[in-house]
């Protein structure tokens, strides 16, 4: 099993360094840091920085991580870079609603979009020891079910549970429509065997408010979302973008509805 961590020597992508051995200790498996630089003329500099972060790791951490620069284009060449590298999850680190025009925010969408390898997006806080509680967002859509399974991979190698959480539907045709979405998803968990239940969510505000709000009352380690979206325009995508910098900053894993289609035996990730 391979991770891919993208990295601009930030505290950010640091971070999602340390989040990456967490799930390394937990399931096993090679890191690899990616640097993506913009011209050869960069390369010694960033080869000795990349270096000095593998020596900066405990002497067990070493032997698992290694690293690689590459001259391109970090919209298209980290996603090229995971599924050519046989990847099987890209750890990302976000630098939130400010940091580098949202990079990683509105931009990381760009990133997110393109590939075909599980993200799991991480913010400033550091990882936790264990992940316990899995958020994972149904709506109307088939495509907001597409997570289901990475997420029962995550959950069945953590110990984790899972709380689908829901907007109420009135209308009884939507509503139809929303139990076949959440049965379909808890078929998947049950399974597996993963603990889970079902949450059906106020209804009075945006969806990506209340999930959070229900993440930060039940103290969610990880939301698990599916990235889809009808616009070409990467600033639409509202939901997604919310959700990978929410307040808390609790990780978001991410895969895109767009490309999940794609998606092979290989990228049942987790398993080992």
């Amino acid at each position: 099993m391979k991770f891919l961590v993208p990295i601009d020597f930030s505290p950010i992508t640091r971070n999602a360094l340390s989040h990456a051995l967490q799930i390394q200790r937990a399931i096993g498996g090679t890191i690899e840091l990616l640097h993506i630089i913009s011209g050869e003329n960069d390369r010694k500099s960033a080869e000795i920085r990349l270096s000095d972060v593998i020596a900066s790791l405990e002497p067990e951490e070493t032997k698992v991580v290694s690293s690689k620069v590459k001259v391109g284009d970090i919209f298209k060449d980290i996603a090229t870079e995971a599924e050519q590298g046989d990847a099987q999850l890209l750890i990302m680190g976000t630098h939130g609603a400010k940091g580098l025009q949202k990079i990683l925010g509105s931009y990381a969408i760009k990133v997110i979009s393109s590939s075909k390898t599980p993200f799991i997006v991480t913010q400033s806080t550091g990882p936790r020891n264990r992940i316990e509680r899995i958020v994972l967002p149904v709506d109307l859509s088939k495509e907001s079910v597409q997570i289901v399974r990475f997420a029962a991979d995550i959950a069945k190698k953590f110990k984790a549970e899972v709380h689908i959480v829901c907007k109420p539907q009135t209308d009884e045709w939507l509503s139809n429509k929303l139990r076949n979405n959440i049965n379909a998803s808890k078929l998947v968990l049950k399974q597996e065997g993963i603990v889970h239940e079902v949450v059906t969510l106020p209804g009075k505000q945006a969806l990506h408010l209340e999930v959070q709000n229900y993440g930060d009352l039940h103290n969610a380690d990880l939301y698990a979302i599916t990235h889809f979206s009808e616009s070409i325009l990467p600033q639409f995508d509202k939901f997604s973008q919310e959700m990978i910098t929410n307040n808390s900053g609790t990780h978001v894993l991410i895969v895109s509805a767009q490309q999940i289609g794609n998606v092979n035996a290989k990228y049942s990730f987790l398993t080992v």
